[in-house]
This record gives C-alpha cells, structure tokens and sequence, in this order.
C-alpha cells in the first residue's frame, strides 16, 4: 500500500491514536487492495541533496533592480513654473523677439508638445505658429492638422481641419475648425465623433458645434446626428455625453424590447447624480399592451448604513382595467460600534436591517419583470430585525429580535402554493463560550484562538400568526391561527484538532414548549412540547502523500488525500405526533446532512437517532498552488434502530436501513469540469436522487454544459395539524439542460439553452442568442420563452446594439445569457489606457 503520512500537527493521546488506527482499518479493510507495504525512500546523502540546489551568494547591502511595467508620475507642475523646451534640424531669429525652429520642430512644456514642420515663436505676444504637419499633445488628447496657432503661456489657439484623438474612450473624429479655450476645454467647429478605426467607419456622429472639457470629462453639443453605416437613425438638437467613466446626470440609452404580454416594450432611463453616495434611477415605461408605468430607484451608500429603495407603479393597466404596484426596500445598518472591513459591524455594535418588498398581485412578476428570475418569484417578505453583541463580561452573548410577514402569490391556479406563518415576533439570545475575540501573542505574528471546552446556550421566543386575506387566499400551513413557541437550546463539547485528526464529543438538549390556537376550537389535539437530549462523536482522519504517479498527466507535483471520517450519534425516542410544525422541513440527504444529529431543520423536530456514519473522501490537490484537481466521496450511515419520528407524525414501519452517497468532482487542465451526485436505496435497489452537470470551457467566449437532474420522493403521511393530505411515492423531477458558446465566425458567436422536463414531456425553457462583435460596435440579439406556470409562458425578444465607448440602444440581454448560458463570456471591454501610451 502507498506510503501516506498524517498532516504536520500535534501527536493525538495514545488511547485516541489506538482507536483511530482501529477505525481506519475498519474503514480501509474493504476498499484495499492487496499489495505491499513500502517503507518511504531514505533521505539523500548530504553531498546528494546539494546537487540539485545553487547556492546564492550574499547581496549584502546591493540594491537588485526590478521590472517595472508603469512609469511613475512625479509631482505635478504649475504651468507658469514650467520650462520650455525646443528642438529642431535648424533653428534662427532675434533673442527675445523671434525664434524660428525649421525641420522637425518641437516645444515641450509641462507634458505638452508641439510639433511642426516648421514653428516661428514671438516671446513679445506669446504666439507661436505652426506650418506643415502642426500637432498638439496633452496626456491622452492629441490634435493634427496642416497649421496652427497657439498662445504657449495662456494654453489658447486654433487650428483649420483638424483631426483628433481622445485616448480615454478611444474616440476620434475630423472638424472645420478646432478652438483651444484653455488646457482642458476644445471646441470644434462642424466635428465629427466615433470610436471606430479610420479603416472601419461604420458608425460616427456628426455635430454643429461640439466643445469637449477633459476636465469635467464631458461632452456637449448641437444639432448631432447619429448615422450607422452612413443612415442617419438619430438627431439631437442638443446633447451632452461623457467622455470617461464619471457618474453624469442625464438621460441613459433606452431600453426596448418585445413580449407577448406587453407588446412593445420601451424604458427611457434618467440617471440623477445626487452625490458621490446618493444617486436616482427615473425608469418611465410605456408598454402599448399596458399603458404607461413610473418606476424609480434610489441607492444610498455610508459607512453606517447602505440600502436600495425602488418602485413601480402603472396608474390603469388596458388589459385588467385596475392599478398594480410594487415596491422594494432593503436596508443594513449599524446604530451603535464600528464598522469592519467590508461594512461588517464590529464585536459589541448594534445593528439591523429592513427587508420589504410588496406586490398589487399574484402575476405582477409575470405580467412586468424584466427577467426571469423575477418572474417564477412567488413570495415576498416584509421583515424587520435588529442584533446586539453585548460587551464587558456578556461578551460571549448576542442578542437579536426580528419581525416578518409574507406575502404568497398565487400564479398557477392547478399548483396552490402554500403561504407560511407569519412571524409576530422572533426574540433570541445566545451564549457561545468562543465568541470573544482572538488575540494575539506576545510576538504580535499569531493569534491566539480559543481552545478548551465549547459551551453553547441559547433561547428563541416566536409568535406565529397567519391572515389568509393577505395572501391572495393561499391554503394556510397548518390547524392554528396563532401559536407561541419557546425554544431552549444547550451543548458542550470537547474538541481536539489538529491539522492530522479530529474528535469531537458533544452533549446536547432541546426543550420545546407550545401555547396554540387552533382553527376550530377541538378540531386538533392541544400542541405538544417536549425535552430531549442528544450525545454525538465526530472524529476523522486527514492523511497524504505525494501522488508521483499523477505529474505526468497533470503536468504539475500533486497530492493525493485520504479522509476517513466516522460519526455516531443517539437521541431518545419521544413522540412528536402532536407537535404542530412552524419552521420546519426535512434535511434532505446530501454530504452535510448525513453527518448531522438530526435529520430536520428548523426547531419542531428532533429525530431520534441510534446511528453511525461511515464516510471516506479523496481529493487530488495541487502541490504548490493548493487547487483541488479532484475529489471523491463515499458515505453510508447505518441505523442500530430505524427513526420513528417523521415531520407529520410518527412513522408506522421504521427501518434500520441507510442510503449510500456519493459525489465526485473533476476539474482537468484542459478546462474540462465534472460534478456527480448519487443516493443509493439499497431496498428499493435505485437511485433514488441523482445529479449530473458537465461542463467544457476550452476557452474564453467558447463553452458547453450539460445537466440533468433525477429525484425520487417517499411517500408523505397526511397531517390535520399540518394541513397535509397524503401523497404517495414518485419521481418528482426528470429534468436535462443543454447550453453552450460558440464562435461561427471571428465576429460572430451564437449561444442557445434548452430544458425538458421528461416527466411533463414539456420543455421548460429556450434560449436562442447571437453575438455580432465589430471593431466598434456589437450587436446581441436573444429570444426567450419560459414555461412560468401550468398554464402561462412569457415570451420575450431582446436585442441590443452597443457602440463602444459612446452609447447603447434596445434592451440588454447580456443578464439573461449569463443566468441561462453558464460560462457565458460577453464581449470584453477595451483595456483603458495609460497615461504613458501617447508618451513623448
């Protein structure tokens, strides 16, 4: 068997070390193979180990010059406490009346320069007076034309028939004439504007007068016309538009699509620059299916508190004669303490948040999102919420309180969604003996971690309410009108860690007590509490070594892992037949979940549990770098004695067997990717959760994928208390999904996705899209259909024409090809520009 080592760590007690060498035999015993043992090569004489090294002499105090791709800039320079520099093949006059430099002429002063054939220069009045091949230079703007005439001192002047290149947004264009106001104002006589090369004119704008400020990187204009491919498509009298990346106020390119439900679909959006932290997004929509809608958002960002607050609102919709709204507001903020790196609040500050968000109706998202992640929303909350870190000796306590409602749509009538109770308060505390802050030692270069044993107590007070009326008249989640509930949690555990092994014994309880209303007085048994305890160990091993054997196809030294991991957990068995369940659901099964306690989440169920979890993973990681290449997992939990606690009661043939899980992943070199997941019913003799996605990427704008999901599900036992009809056992989800990239030509790429549903024999999803990229200018075009509910698909055709650096028009469908097409790669932006790429 292939030498492996533990990790560098601290040695376990001999007791520990006795046990996890027995487990890991157990564990090992059925997947080894028999081969024999090898002892790890000897290390290499000295006179050896030194052949394959260069030993470096002592640079002492030598200073070792680096590469630098930047050139620094030094400190700026007034204009009047600059000097003048000139050159030229031949230069003549009178000191201090005339200089006339001929053949190749230059003056330099402060970063800017002009050339010429020839420039005759009058210090008396300041002008200077190019002749053949005049050119201007100042950081990323430079001028051309057959002459000129500039005042050097004041940074004024002229040119005839100029052509101009602003390096900033790669714009360039032509005029009848070019006035120089000041060093950062230019304006042009009868321009012309485009971002495109010289030898791929296709589109370009032309303006009566255009002046552009690099100061204020601004743009203004009058009587612009807008032509692609020499038609005109736009004409404004008057135009402003910047020329670098500054937030402006002003009007945005608009957005216009088409869908079956709106028809005609345009948004002109006006952007209001408040200030650098505030800021305005008008969005009036006409939809000539609909009418006109206002919408409005408005972002707020500080130190203490950030958040967004939008809102649509159409006054008379043509095809439901009534008015239909939504508003969404989020909001987080500190009240008290500082603030960390990245807003998060510091140990012992007060914080809280707001999250509401509201619609006029149930197909709101249908008739009006824009995307369809919007559109298959079915529930929207209103929650409210607060926590405070105590500080002093409660350091090691958090306290925090919260408050939500929910608002249940109902798009499909055939599939009722169930609405969930509202939560009329929430109050909780909790204790973690780990909580207080690391610190560092003596030497400032480590920190101290907390270590010993781990004691955790905590208390969740919750009022559950619900009103049918609000929720378009979902069916309610269970027997009660109201309920309240408290909840009281503690555990302690004895962890050992090391970067080798791990144990982890812990001791646990819940106690649960209820105070309910049912429906109908009599109608339910009274709600049920209960106290149960829980003990568990969790314990594994992390070994490796060096994976020789893999280098040649990996191209790279790799390491191979083995992870055996062993968790066994008891809880009693008490009956929770007449425990209403508020915020709880099954576990479900995956790698997390089957070495937990419980097999619930939420804090209605505790499972009883007698049993032990076996599971092996191996992973293939990179030596230098830490990547992981590969992993493999294999996992089996075994029951002493079959779970009687079920999530509507208890269940009638508990069995002692267990599922087997496993998961593979594969990330190759050449950007090929796998993931696989597997649960094996060993009575059933199926898989009853299966999950398969591939994906290829060979490179950027170029991808392939491919998933396909299939889920069997048990029966569920019907409940009066949870408002649960019996349902019994069948394939739920038979689903595949293709998508991809592709270039067809060097300008244009096409991308597509498509999901069927093989139980429905419907398809889910569409998306056909096309990318035309020019040298200026892109056009991206997509159609969209999406099976919303039973009975309602949105169709939507989008398209977008993009000219770089200057403006765009249609609706962007780049949103919609990322969330369908993973691995989508839009065109990329234009690498900005140095300040030293013009440098002379």
């Amino acid at each position: 068997m292939s030498h492996y080592r533990r990790r560098a760590g601290l040695c376990a007690p001999l007791f520990l070390a006795i046990t996890l060498r027995v487990m890991l035999g157990a564990i090992l015993l059925q997947v080894a193979l028999p081969t024999r043992a090898q002892a790890p090569a000897a290390l290499p004489p000295v006179s050896q180990a030194t052949q394959n090294f260069t030993l470096l002499p002592d640079r002492g105090n030598v200073t070792v010059l680096k590469l630098d791709d930047q050139l620094r800039v030094g400190k700026s320079i007034a204009d009047g406490e600059a000097l003048t520099f000139t050159s030229s093949d031949v230069i003549d006059g009178v000191v201090e009346r005339d200089m006339h430099l001929k053949g190749r002429a230059q003056m330099r002063r402060n970063g800017a320069v002009l050339k010429a054939d020839e420039i005759t220069y009058n210090p008396d009045t300041d002008i200077a007076d190019l002749l053949g091949n005049a050119e201007l230079s100042k950081g990323n703007t430079s001028f051309k034309g057959p002459k000129g005439q500039f005042r050097v001192d004041a940074r004024e002047g002229s040119m005839d028939t100029p052509a101009y290149e602003i390096r900033d947004t790669r714009g360039s264009g032509t005029a009848k004439k070019l006035i120089i106001e000041n060093t950062d104002i230019f304006v042009f006589d009868k321009a012309t504007y485009t971002t495109c090369t010289p030898e791929n004119m296709d589109w370009y704008f032309t303006a009566s007068t255009l002046e552009i400020d690099n100061e204020q990187k601004e743009m203004v204009g009058t009587h612009g016309v807008m032509r692609f491919f020499d038609v005109p498509i736009a004409y404004l009298p008057y135009f402003t538009a910047p020329t670098g990346g500054q937030r402006r106020s002003g009007l945005l390119a608009p957005v216009v699509g088409y869908s079956k439900n709106n028809g005609l679909d345009i948004t002109q959006p006006y952007y209001v620059n408040i200030a650098p932290n505030r800021d305005l997004l008008l969005l009036p929509r006409e939809m000539n299916h609909r009418g006109f809608m206002l919408g409005a958002s408005y972002r707020f960002l500080d130190r203490e508190y950030s958040g967004i607050a939008t809102g649509e609102y159409l006054p008379y919709d043509k095809q439901t004669g009534t008015n239909r709204w939504k508003y969404d507001w989020q909001q987080r903020q500190v009240f008290l303490g500082g603030v960390g790196p990245g807003g998060a609040p510091l140990p012992g500050s007060w914080s809280g948040y707001a999250n509401m968000a509201r619609v006029s109706d149930s197909l709101y998202p249908t008739d009006f999102s824009q995307s369809i992640a919007g559109q298959v929303t079915s529930q929207f909350r209103q929650e409210l919420g607060t926590t405070k870190q105590l500080t002093g000796e409660l350091s090691n306590w958090t306290v925090g309180a919260k408050a939500a409602s929910f608002q249940t749509l109902q798009p499909d009538p055939n599939n009722l969604v169930q609405a969930p109770y509202n939560i009329l308060p929430n109050i909780t505390a909790a204790y973690n003996s780990q909580l207080s802050p690391v610190l560092s030692d003596a030497s400032g270069k480590y920190l101290a971690l907390p270590s010993g044993p781990k004691t955790t107590l905590s208390t969740d007070y919750t009022r559950f309410a619900y009103a049918l009326g609000s929720n378009f008249n979902a069916p309610p989640p269970g027997a009660y009108t109201q309920a309240d509930r408290m909840v009281l949690k503690g555990s302690l555990a004895l962890p050992q860690i090391t970067p080798g092994y791990h144990i982890t014994p812990t001791v646990s309880f819940q106690s649960n007590t209820y105070n309910a209303t049912p429906y109908v007085s009599g109608s339910v048994p009274n709600a049920q509490g209960f106290t149960i305890p829980t003990f568990s160990l969790d314990s594994g091993l992390a070994l490796e070594r060096e994976a020789s054997e893999l280098k040649s196809f990996f191209g790279r030294d790799m390491l191979l892992t083995m992870e055996p991991r062993a968790f066994y957990a008891f809880t009693p068995y008490q009956s929770q037949a007449n425990t209403p369940v508020f915020d709880t659901a099954d576990a479900g099964f995956g790698v997390s979940q089957i070495f937990t306690a419980n097999t619930f989440i939420g804090n209605d169920r505790v499972a009883d549990y007698n049993a032990a979890t076996l599971g092996l993973t191996s992973r293939m990681i990179e030596a230098y770098s830490g990547a992981e290449r590969a992993n493999v997992t294999l996992a089996q939990k075994q029951q002493f004695t079959g779970q009687k606690v079920g999530l509507n009661g208890n269940i009638a043939n508990p069995t002692t067997y267990s599922d087997t899980l496993g998961s593979a992943s594969v990330r190759l070199l050449g950007n090929f990717s796998a993931d696989m997941f597997g649960q094996y019913n060993t009575q059933l003799n199926r898989f009853v959760q299966t999950t398969v996605g591939a994906s290829w990427r060979p490179t950027p704008g170029r991808s392939f994928n491919f998933g396909y999901r299939n889920v069997w599900t048990p029966p569920i036992q019907a409940s009066t208390q949870n408002n649960q009809v019996a349902t019994p056992s069948a394939t739920t989800t038979d689903q595949y999904n293709f998508s991809g990239q592709w270039p067809v030509t060097r300008e244009v790429s096409v991308l597509g996705r498509w999901g069927y549903d093989a139980l429905t024999t419907r398809t889910l999803n569409t998306l056909v899209g096309l990318e035309w990229t020019r040298d200026c200018w892109t056009f991206r075009g997509a159609y969209s259909q999406a099976l919303n509910t039973s009975t309602t698909t949105t169709t939507q055709i989008l398209f977008q024409i993009e000219f770089r650096g200057f403006a765009s028009a249609g609706s962007n469908p780049v949103d919609i090809m990322k969330l369908n097409v993973p691995g989508y790669m839009p065109t990329s932006k234009p690498i900005p520009p140095s300040i030293y790429e013009n440098y002379q």
